[in-house]
């Protein structure tokens, strides 16, 4: 290889799926004072302290969150890097809205070194999602009206740690996939249903509502290349009126996103201090696979660092600096379509 030195600087926690981390979509919030514009003020102050809430909850490991700094007004204040409107209603006294809130990383992972909380930042790649709901003696999957539906739609999904598409629901997937197969996870037509949107993997979250519509015993699992045990809870309404049951279910959502990414999490969280370095030779057939890598590489959360010793027409010699382990590396890199291996001739980076 011709003698070359070539070095980019990358940021801590950079990339476009970390930033994506930061930022928590769909907050809803509900507040009554004695004008519009007090309620208004109420709620935002609330919306972005919940949003702080979920935020730290997300990055972290559900057996540290005993352990997460407890949230007021200012701390939440002090993090924000901004928020949006999504939707909103008032009369003159109550205020109703959705926030979006997006955080400064380096505000939210100060809170959680002060604290010496491990926390993750790689986004495992997406997975589908369907939605079943038996209610009423109907099982819903694709029927325009499924609340169990509409409140995934309305949580966060791009932004999890592991995060979710929901299917467009096309006259052609009504076909692909029925409810009865989703629930008994037929493996040949999830992966049927899965490749129209490039996935590997589907959550199956199956619901099954009370008479009264007040309690769901909610199911969900995990088909794919990386089987994970079935995640079952129940969950109450806490509301009443005829909000009651989308309230529970978005509740319902909110939680399971969470649940959904702990083995993930417990897979990629790095403890602090866990530095190394490894040299990789990088093998490509032209200069835009080439590229593929370079910017896999300085995208990767766990990345810190990269030299480029060398570089040739179809090789380069690479110098990375990292956190954590080489396995958690290369998961990490995995999620870019990116393999990281070691044989006898030491570590390789290729594209999958």
């Amino acid at each position: 290889m011709a003698a070359a030195a070539f070095a980019w600087a990358i940021l801590a926690g950079g990339g476009a799926g970390a930033a994506d981390l930061y930022t928590v979509r769909g907050v809803h919030v509900d507040e009554t004072a004695k004008s519009a514009a007090a309620a208004r003020t109420v709620a935002q102050a609330n919306g972005q302290r919940q949003a702080l809430i979920q935020l730290l909850k997300r990055l972290t490991l559900p057996e540290d969150w005993a352990a997460l700094p407890q949230v007021d007004d200012r701390t939440a204040q002090d993090a924000v890097r901004g928020f949006q409107v999504a939707s909103e209603k008032a009369s003159s006294t109550r205020y109703i809205a959705d926030l979006n809130v997006s955080f400064q990383p380096d505000a939210v992972q100060r809170l959680l070194r002060a604290r010496n909380i491990p926390f993750g930042e790689t986004q495992a790649k997406p997975a589908l999602l369907l939605a079943v709901l038996d209610m009423g003696g109907s099982r819903m999957l694709w029927e325009d009206r499924n609340p169990w539906r509409d409140a995934w739609a309305a949580s966060d999904l791009a932004d999890s740690m592991t995060p979710l598409i929901m299917p467009l629901g096309d006259v052609q997937e009504f076909s692909l996939v029925t409810p009865q197969q989703a629930i008994s996870g037929d493996r040949a037509a999830l992966a049927a249903l899965a490749a129209r949107y490039g996935t590997d993997e589907v959550v199956v979250a199956h619901a099954v509502a009370n008479p009264e519509g007040t309690k769901i015993d909610v199911t969900a699992t995990r088909y794919g290349t990386q089987p994970a045990a079935p995640i079952s809870r129940s969950y109450q309404a806490t509301t009443q009126g005829p909000d009651a049951f989308s309230d529970m279910a978005r509740a319902a959502a909110t939680d399971l996103l969470l649940a959904l990414g702990a083995d993930w999490k417990r897979a990629i969280v790095v403890r602090d201090g866990e530095a190394a370095q490894l040299t990789a030779s990088a093998h490509y057939a032209t200069l835009e696979q080439w590229e593929a890598i370079r910017r896999g590489l300085s995208t990767a959360p766990l990345v810190k660092g990269l030299q480029v010793e060398g570089i040739a027409a179809t090789g380069a010699e690479v110098e990375i600096s990292y956190r954590g382990t080489p396995e958690k590396l290369a998961l990490s890199l995995a999620q870019s379509n990116i393999a990281l291996t070691q044989d006898g001739d030491g570590w390789s980076l290729r594209l999958r």
